[in-house]
């Protein structure tokens, strides 16, 4: 069976990974329904209000991300579900990147500097080796390296450095 790709724009859409996506969604979501019962028991008033509203908001994000994954398997046009589902999928996974800095940061803020730091030189290596192989794809590699990044520092570099 041919793989069926398709190009939306910069970014191509890889009905492929659909599956796969909607996995390790759903993994995550049981994860942070976990994680909010236990902060629940702790006590939530020891978060910060920037902790608590990121793990929320992860849930519906990698929910509708598995909706609409769910929706390239079977429907002919997918161009626009693909997109929405890498958006709301890496959008909830870089909020939870972003609780589990802040958590940190509330005991060893260095600990978690080097957390972030971390995440951006695992990334940006993980870009250009994508460029490596795939120079025809380097706007599209990019442009996700620099959502990532304004994500990371809005909603974790930035709040523990203020």
């Amino acid at each position: 069976m041919a793989k069926r790709k398709e190009r939306i724009g910069v970014f191509e859409a890889n009905p492929e990974k659909a599956s796969a996506k909607v996995s390790i969604n759903t993994f995550m979501i049981g994860s942070l329904f976990m994680i909010l019962t236990i902060v629940w028991t702790l006590n939530p008033e020891k978060f910060s209000i920037l902790i608590m509203a990121q793990l929320v908001l992860a849930i519906p994000l990698l929910f509708v991300s598995s909706l609409a994954y769910a929706k390239i398997g079977y429907w002919k046009e997918h161009k626009l579900w693909d997109t929405y589902g890498w958006f709301t999928n890496n959008f909830g996974n870089l909020l939870v990147l972003n609780v589990v800095g802040l958590m940190t940061a509330t005991i060893f803020r260095s600990i978690a500097l080097a957390y972030f730091a971390l995440i951006i030189m695992l990334m940006f290596t993980y870009s250009m080796i994508n460029i490596k192989y795939n120079p025809h794809k380097m706007t599209e590699k990019i442009l996700k390296f620099l959502f990532l990044l304004a994500i990371i520092f809005l909603g974790g570099v930035l709040p523990i450095s203020i």
